[in-house]
């Protein structure tokens, strides 16, 4: 019998760590904007009601 083996991107686990590492950071940012923009929103709105 011969030995049978599977040619695999041996990266492949690293790329696919650095990418959901890459979602998570992009997240974050995002998470991070909308809430200087509710921040300065409601900032607003507050200025304009008292």
């Amino acid at each position: 019998m011969n030995n049978i083996s599977l040619k695999r991107n041996i990266n492949f686990d690293n790329e696919e760590k650095e990418r959901n590492n890459y979602e998570l950071f992009s997240l974050k940012i995002t998470d991070s904007l909308y809430k200087k923009d509710i921040g300065k929103f409601l900032e607003t709105l507050s200025s304009h009601f008292i």
